[in-house]
């Protein structure tokens, strides 16, 4: 399966990102899998997430840009509250230089909020 690399597209954000608080994370699992994945949030906007992900991480095999599925947002801090949304993987890139070595910055597109 070919992997997106799109670490030198600019940053074309409309919205402000806001860095992700101490303990934030996204989790999700595929259909017909037993396995949750769990990542860190790294930030957050209104229309999206950022995640962190091992460059050696076996899920990077398995995840493409465009593929759609629910996830479990915590955004950490104070708040233990949990909340689930329909994303899409817009992009599977490398950080700015120096930043997070040794991971994979996958942004994530909300599609919609999932009512619990």
């Amino acid at each position: 399966m070919k992997k997106e690399n799109h670490s030198e597209i600019k940053d074309i954000r409309a919205q402000v990102r806001t860095a992700a608080a101490d303990g934030a994370s996204v989790e999700f699992t595929f259909p017909d899998s037993i396995l949750v994945y769990q990542f860190p949030l790294r930030d957050w906007s209104d229309n999206g997430l950022g995640i962190l992900i091992k460059q050696d991480a076996r899920i990077l095999d398995y995840i493409r840009v465009g593929q759609i599925f629910s996830v479990s947002l915590r955004r950490g801090g104070r708040s233990l509250a949990l909340e689930m949304y329909q994303v899409e993987i817009r992009h599977i890139s490398d950080p700015g230089q120096g930043q997070h070595p040794g991971h994979k910055v996958v942004g994530l597109k909300i599609l919609e909020r999932i009512q619990m």
